[in-house]
């Protein structure tokens, strides 16, 4: 063999010996021909047709909801407009139930309601309170009828009887409610409650309301018995104990009752006044209050 392909032999093996698989290049590492990444940097891309479809429909959306808005609040406006204003709506005719002691022009006028004027400018709830002022009207209501009618119900108090109180006179009704004071127009042949004072009435005045009521139970007891179509209650007298005094007709005939109940009393009452007009005779004053023995009464002659 030759020693020039001896060489070339030995040549091959090293070559052979010395292959290696490099590894992928660190790209942090430099050299001469792979610099240093430069700083970061962010690709600004413009937005696609699709996005620029969302955003577009949405402004629509919005204006859209705006434009109901604005429409809406102008209808809104316009109809307001219209029904305070247009003469379709005006008061033509006033409707009043109810009245008794006020007219019904009175009524009318006291809750501001008037022919000409707009039917849906009237504040019903105040007009209702207007007339609750009046202490003759308990209660009241107000109400529309479209287009031209307003209907106003009112519900009276009723003068049952009047009551001293303090050297004034108060009016009351059935359920002994002092609703006012005795006015010059008011009646006056109303049976008359005394023994009470302002005292009383300051301190408990529920409590007072309930005597005056069952005191104005014996006034309905005597009409039952028929006793005040000929003696008619004048005056009924509450002592602070409860005993109690009723004065009667034109003769003034004095009724001691004592202490209720007053029922059964008020009848034993109906039968001596009438033997003492089958006597022909006047009495003066009769005591049925002997609750030790009810059938005992003492009678009084003039």
């Amino acid at each position: 063999m030759s020693e020039r392909a001896s060489g070339n032999r030995r040549n091959k093996a090293a070559k052979a010996r010395s292959a290696v698989i490099d590894a992928p290049r660190d790209p942090t590492v430099g050299g001469d021909d792979s610099p240093l990444p430069g700083p970061a940097t962010t690709s600004l891309r413009p937005p696609s047709r699709r996005a620029e479809s969302r955003v577009s429909r949405g402004l629509q959306l919005v204006a859209g909801a705006i434009v109901v808005v604005a429409a809406s609040i102008g209808v809104a406006w316009g109809a307001r407009r219209y029904v305070t204003t247009s003469p379709r709506f005006a008061v033509r005719t006033v409707l009043v139930e109810g009245e008794r002691r006020r007219s019904a022009a009175a009524v009318a006028d006291a809750a501001g309601v008037g022919v000409g004027k707009n039917i849906f400018a009237l504040d019903l709830n105040r007009a209702g309170q207007l007339l609750a002022q009046d202490p003759w009207i308990e209660r009241a209501t107000v109400t529309r009828k479209l287009p031209s009618t307003v209907a106003i119900n009112v519900v009276e108090r009723e003068a049952y009887a009047a009551a001293v109180i303090s050297g004034e006179l108060y009016l009351a009704t059935r359920d002994g409610d002092l609703f006012k004071k005795l006015g010059e127009d008011d009646p006056s042949d109303l049976p008359v409650v005394t023994g009470i004072t302002a005292e009383q009435v300051a301190r408990d005045r529920a409590g007072v309301v309930l005597a005056v009521k069952r005191v104005l139970d014996v006034v309905e007891d005597f009409e039952r018995t028929g006793i005040a179509k000929r003696y008619p209650v004048e005056e009924l007298h509450l002592e602070k104990d409860g005993v109690l005094t009723v004065t009667i007709g034109k003769e003034a005939i004095a009724l001691h009752l004592g202490m209720p109940p007053y029922r059964d009393k008020i009848e034993q009452a109906s039968r001596v006044l009438n033997e003492v007009a089958r006597r022909k005779a006047n009495a003066q004053v009769i005591f049925l209050d002997n609750d030790a023995h009810p059938e005992r009464v003492v009678v009084r002659m003039r």
